[in-house]
C-alpha cells in the first residue's frame, strides 16, 4: 500500500514538473519570436518579419504596411530597445482552455501630446499553440496607428 502511494506521489510530481518545463519552453519561444520581430523591424528586414507571421501570404499588404510604420517610427516606439526588455506574456480569457491564446501587448503613449488627444499606440502579438509559438498568429498587430506618428 505504501509503495502505491509513493509511486502515485512520484507520478504527480513528474507531471507537475513536465508542465512547468513546457510552460518555460513556450514562453522562451514566444520571447525569441518577439525579439526576432523587433530585430527585423529595426534592420528593415521585411522578409524575416514576414516569415514570423502565420498565414503571411494572405495578409502581406497589412503586414507590409505595419512593418514600414514600425520601422519608420522605431526610435519613438522602441527607444533603446526597451520593448525587448519588457516582454510580459499573458493568457487570453476564453471559456474553453483548448482555445486559449497567449499574447504580448505594449501601449505606447505619444510623448509630446500635452493635450492627450492622441490615443496611445497599442501593439499586440497573438500566439496560438496549434500553429506554434514561433509564429505570430494574428497578422494585425497595430491599433490606433493611423495619424499617431504626426
Amino acid at each position: 500500500m505504501k509503495t502505491i502511494k509513493y509511486i502515485s506521489l512520484i507520478l504527480i510530481l513528474l507531471s507537475i514538473s513536465c508542465c512547468v518545463n513546457q510552460k518555460q519552453k513556450d514562453e522562451k519561444e514566444i520571447k525569441n519570436t518577439i525579439k526576432e520581430y523587433w530585430k527585423a523591424v529595426k534592420t528593415n528586414d521585411l522578409q524575416k518579419c514576414n516569415s514570423l507571421i502565420y498565414d503571411n501570404e494572405t495578409f502581406f499588404g497589412v503586414i507590409q504596411g505595419e512593418f514600414y510604420f514600425l520601422h519608420d517610427n522605431y526610435n519613438k516606439v522602441n527607444p533603446n530597445d526597451i520593448l525587448l526588455k519588457n516582454i510580459k506574456i499573458k493568457d487570453t480569457v476564453v471559456m474553453f482552455a483548448e482555445n486559449k491564446q497567449k499574447y504580448v501587448q505594449y501601449t505606447i503613449k505619444k510623448e509630446n501630446d500635452t493635450t492627450y488627444l492622441k490615443k496611445p499606440l497599442v501593439i499586440t502579438f497573438m500566439f496560438y499553440k496549434p500553429v506554434g509559438f514561433n509564429k505570430i498568429y494574428n497578422p494585425v498587430i497595430l491599433e490606433n496607428h493611423i495619424g499617431w506618428d504626426k
